[in-house]
């Protein structure tokens, strides 16, 4: 059972105390803004579009547990260099 995935661009941001924007508090090429500097409205409608692409990802892409889950991006950049790299982690099998 799936209680929960990457919530990355649909439902949470992380926002430092120097005002920095980040779509993923693990991913540290992901600042969308700065609340000091831009509309916080603006950058979640726009700057984390990019963040909400789930048909990039190379193995969510195709599995039928992608609303609920896409495994964590963090995880698959941090060992493969791609934000949209397959989840080393997971262990769906995907046909």
């Amino acid at each position: 059972m799936i209680y929960g995935g990457c919530n990355c661009g649909n439902c949470h941001i992380t926002i430092l105390p120097t005002g920095d924007v980040y779509a993923c508090r693990r991913v540290a090429e992901s600042k969308v803004g700065n609340v000091f500097t831009d509309r916080l409205a603006d950058v979640w409608v726009c700057e984390m579009e990019r963040y909400r692409d789930y048909d990039k990802f190379v193995k969510c892409s195709k599995c039928e547990l992608k609303a609920w889950c896409r495994g964590c991006p963090a995880v698959a950049k941090g060992t493969n260099g791609s934000f949209y790299e397959s989840d080393p982690q997971c262990w769906k099998e995907v046909v």
